[in-house]
C-alpha cells in the first residue's frame, strides 16, 4: 500500500482507483462465493428477474441445481470481477469481449461439455458457429436473436391514405411515404410530423441491405462503395426533412414508442421483437420489413453475436452446462427462444402478445430466417484486438457526419490514418499481452496478411 501515493502524479491515482475497486470486490462488495451453486449474471430488467425468481425452485427440486441471479450489466463490471476471481459461473458476452477472454483463458470450451448432448442439436447452426474463436474453440452459446422492422402507425397512413408497407417495398417506396407524411400540421413553418425515423446505430444494417461485403473479426477498418452510397441516402433523408434530426431525438430524450405513439413520426426502425413497444403503444400499429435497395436481394438483419458464456473457473462444469441449457431451452423468460430450432418462435410469441397477429410481425421475423444477412454491426465485424483502437477514433467522425458538420470524404479520408494507428495498438499487445498460444499464432497470422490486403484495398479511397 505505501507504493500508491494517492497525491502524487495522475498515473498513481488511477492506479489506487483500480486497487481500490480490486479490493471492494474482494472483501464483499460483490459475493459470488464459489460453492454448488450457480451463479447466472442476469440482465438487470425487473421483468426478466421476477420470472427467473419464480422459476429457479422448480428447476432447483428436478435437478438439484441452485441458481443465484447476480443481476447487473456492463462490461467493465464483469471485467472487474473477472480480475478479482469473482466472476459468475454463467454470463452474458458480446463475440467482441468473449473472444479477448477465451484468448486469456477465463472462459471454458463448451466442446467439454457440450459435445455429443442433444440439446446441441437444438440450436440453429448460426448459434453454434457465432460461439467459435479463430483457436477452433467453442466458448459461447446464442441464447437470443433480433432482426429489425419498419413499424409505423396506421392511423397516420390511414389519414394520408397510402397503404400500409408490406414485404415488397423499397427504399424509394420509403422515400415516396415519408415525403407524404411529412408534415406541418399547424402552418407555423415548422415540421410537427416527420416521415421516418433511422437511429444513427441501424446504419450499419442499412448497409448489409445494401450489400456492402462485411464479415466478421476484420482486423482494420474499411468502408465500402455500398457502405458509402447508404451513409449518402441516410444523410438524403434528412437534408430533405423527412427524417427527425437524431440530435433532437438525443436532446429530448424520446423513446422509440413514444414517437410513434404521439405523431412526431410515422415510421421507425427498431429491434424486433422488441415487448417494450408491444406494451407501450396504445396507437394501431404494423411492422415491416426493412425498405430493399432497388435491384438488390433483401439481406434482412439478423443479431445473434455474443452468447452465455462459462467461466473456466466455474466449480462443476457438468451442472453448469446443465443451469445454461435450462436457461435457453426452459426459462419461462425467454421462451420461444428464437435460437432453437424445435419451436414454433412466432406462434408462441404471438401467443403471448397477441397485438402481434396480423401486425406483420410473422413476415418480417419469416424473412429474416429466408434472407439472413447477419449482423452488420461494427462490434461484430471488427475483431475483438482492435475494435476499441478503431471506434475511439471513428466514431467521434460518425458523429460528426450525421450532425453534417463534415462529409462523407472527410471521414473516408482519415481511415488509412485510424488503421494505422490501430496497427501500432495491435502490435503493442501482441507483445504485452500472455495470449493463448493458439490465438496468439492466429492474430500474428493475420497481422502478417494484412499489409497485401492494405496494399490493394481501395473501398477507403474517397
Amino acid at each position: 500500500m505505501s507504493a500508491v501515493n494517492i497525491h502524487g502524479p495522475v498515473k498513481n491515482r488511477a492506479a489506487a482507483g483500480l486497487l481500490l475497486c480490486a479490493l471492494m470486490l474482494i472483501l464483499g462488495c460483490v459475493k459470488t462465493e464459489r460453492g454448488d451453486e450457480i451463479v447466472y449474471q442476469c440482465a438487470a430488467n425487473t421483468a426478466e428477474v421476477a420470472a427467473l425468481e419464480a422459476d429457479i425452485p422448480a428447476f432447483a427440486a428436478q435437478s438439484g441445481i441452485t441458481i443465484r441471479l447476480n443481476p447487473f450489466s456492463g462490461d467493465e463490471k464483469l471485467l472487474a470481477m473477472i480480475a478479482a476471481g469473482q466472476e459468475p459461473d454463467i454470463f452474458y458476452a458480446s463475440a467482441s469481449l468473449r473472444d479477448r477472454l477465451a484468448a486469456e483463458g477465463h472462459l471454458l470450451d463448451l466442446r467439454t461439455v457440450g459435445e455429443g448432448d442433444p440439446f446441441v442439436a437444438r440450436l440453429y447452426e448460426a448459434a453454434l458457429q457465432d460461439g467459435r474463436a479463430i483457436d477452433g474453440g467453442w466458448y459461447s452459446c446464442g441464447n437470443w436473436a433480433f432482426t429489425c422492422g419498419v413499424y409505423y402507425n396506421r392511423r397516420l397512413f390511414d389519414e394520408a391514405r397510402i397503404p400500409y408497407p408490406d414485404t415488397s417495398w423499397t427504399w424509394d417506396d420509403m422515400q415516396r411515404a415519408a415525403r407524404v407524411l411529412t408534415r406541418d400540421k399547424n402552418g407555423d413553418g415548422k415540421t410537427d410530423q416527420h416521415g421516418i425515423y433511422i437511429g444513427t446505430h441501424f446504419v450499419e444494417t442499412l448497409e448489409r441491405m445494401n450489400h456492402a461485403p462485411i464479415g466478421r473479426d476484420e482486423m482494420l477498418l474499411s468502408i465500402s462503395p455500398e457502405a458509402r452510397e447508404v451513409y449518402g441516402k441516410y444523410l438524403a433523408l434528412l437534408d430533405a426533412g423527412l427524417m427527425l434530426d437524431p440530435r433532437r431525438v438525443q436532446a429530448m430524450g424520446m423513446q422509440p414508442p413514444q414517437m410513434l405513439e404521439n405523431g412526431t413520426v410515422a415510421m421507425l426502425v427498431e429491434g424486433l421483437p422488441n415487448p417494450s413497444m408491444y406494451a407501450a403503444l396504445r396507437v394501431p400499429w404494423g411492422v415491416a420489413p426493412l425498405p430493399r435497395f432497388a435491384g438488390k436481394a433483401p439481406l434482412y438483419f439478423r443479431s445473434r453475436s455474443g452468447g452465455l458464456c462459462i467461466s473456466a473457473r466455474t466449480k462443476n462444469p457438468a451442472r453448469t452446462w446443465a443451469a445454461l441449457k435450462w436457461i435457453i431451452g426452459t426459462a419461462s423468460a425467454y421462451q420461444p427462444n428464437p435460437v432453437l430450432r424445435d419451436v414454433d418462435f412466432t406462434g408462441g410469441w404471438e401467443a403471448r402478445y397477441p397485438t402481434l397477429r396480423g401486425s406483420g410481425f410473422r413476415e418480417v421475423w419469416e424473412r429474416s430466417l429466408v434472407n439472413d444477412g447477419g449482423d452488420s454491426r461494427y462490434f461484430a465485424r471488427l475483431s475483438s484486438w482492435t475494435m476499441n483502437p478503431i471506434m475511439e477514433r471513428f466514431q467521434p467522425l460518425l458523429d460528426r457526419l450525421w450532425a453534417r458538420d463534415i462529409g462523407i470524404d472527410a471521414v473516408l479520408a482519415e481511415i488509412p490514418s485510424i488503421n494505422t494507428a490501430v496497427e501500432a495498438d495491435l502490435a503493442r499487445i501482441l507483445r504485452e499481452t500472455a495470449l493463448k498460444p493458439a490465438f496468439r499464432r492466429a492474430l500474428e497470422e493475420r497481422m502478417h496478411e494484412l499489409a497485401p490486403r492494405k496494399s490493394s484495398d481501395h473501398s477507403t479511397a474517397p
